[in-house]
């Protein structure tokens, strides 16, 4: 049975398993990242909790056969260095010899991967999309990001940034992105994008259910609350995932224009309230793609969970 670490480097958690070939679990440690404690500390941290899993399972660096990172920015992956991520702080806005470094401590090979790519892997090879050869994964968080497997290849473009679907353009004139543009579906469909939109309308509903669970304090309205008034009847609560989920069918079907996937695999955070937004995503998405697509491209839900990435980055170095 071959083995391998992988790291899933988060801004505000660091999740590192021991995973078997078959994508079992076999060692896991969970912290927080405190990337304001700096680079080094967080590096530091990742050796640490690679030295727990494999303690947990009773085995030596030498009985694995490397080490997968999923990085939550850009990298050079022929480098093994990490380039840019502003959700770790200023220091990881430059080159961090993040691979290098680890090699140099382990001795085992070190291989870097966007974070959503791995995620992808991972529902591919031993998730809601084994069996398929082409598959889109998209992951539903703060942001929106997704991962492509192409003929059963991890699919990363010419530059490394293909699968950039959270900045696809649905509203031209609509919400300003993170990124800078208007009416991504980042900016629309992402947990962000959900509470900045509810923000915005709320003041029209005074009598909506969502004013009561947040205290009357806008500042405080979450993805947590408005779920909370849908699953109490709140029209307005239920009227905000569906108009996220109507722009994120769309998106969808632009997606499906451009790759001919089998399936459309949904994760992240957001995808848990799959029941508000899944049937208006999943109606607009059949009205939009062409006629032969109907009956071809099917839905799953992630079944993964936060272990995906993790996974992912164990099986990118078990099957490259």
């Amino acid at each position: 049975m071959r083995k391998a670490v992988g790291v899933d480097l988060g801004g505000t958690k660091i999740n590192v398993l021991l995973v078997d070939d078959q994508g079992k679990v076999l060692g896991r440690d969970k912290q927080p990242t405190e990337s304001e404690k700096g680079k080094d500390h967080v590096i530091n941290k990742i050796k640490s909790m690679i030295d727990n899993v494999l303690n947990q399972a009773g085995l030596k660096i030498t009985e694995i056969e490397g080490i997968g990172i999923g990085f939550p920015g850009l990298m050079d992956r022929d480098k093994k260095t990490t380039l840019y991520a502003p959700n770790l702080g200023d220091e990881w806005k430059k080159e961090v010899l993040l691979g290098k470094e680890l090699e140099e401590t382990f001795n085992v090979p070190v291989y870097l991967e966007n974070d959503v790519n791995l995620i992808a892997w991972a529902e591919w090879l031993v998730g809601a999309g084994r069996g398929t050869k082409t598959m889109i994964c998209v992951a539903l968080g703060t942001g929106i990001g997704s991962g492509i497997v192409l003929n059963g290849k991890l699919w990363i473009g010419a530059h490394g940034m293909a699968g950039e679907f959270g900045h696809t353009t649905v509203l031209p004139d609509g919400p300003v992105c993170g990124c800078g543009n208007r009416g991504c579906i980042e900016a629309i469909a992402s947990g962000t994008g959900i509470e900045k939109y509810a923000k915005s309308i709320l003041p029209q509903y005074p009598n909506s259910l969502i004013w009561e669970l947040c205290n009357g304090n806008l500042d405080e309205v979450t993805v947590k609350i408005i779920y909370q008034a849908a699953e109490r009847g709140d029209k307005l609560a239920v009227d905000i995932f569906n108009y996220a989920g109507y722009y994120l069918g769309i998106a969808l079907a632009n997606y499906v224009h451009i790759i001919d996937p089998e399936k459309i695999v949904i994760g992240g955070g957001v995808a848990n309230v799959r029941e508000y937004i899944g049937k208006p995503m999943k109606e607009e998405f059949y009205k939009r793609v062409l006629p032969s697509f109907r009956d071809k491209v099917t839905f799953s839900w992630a079944e993964l969970g936060e272990d995906a990435g993790g996974i992912g980055a164990a099986l990118l170095v078990l099957y490259r």
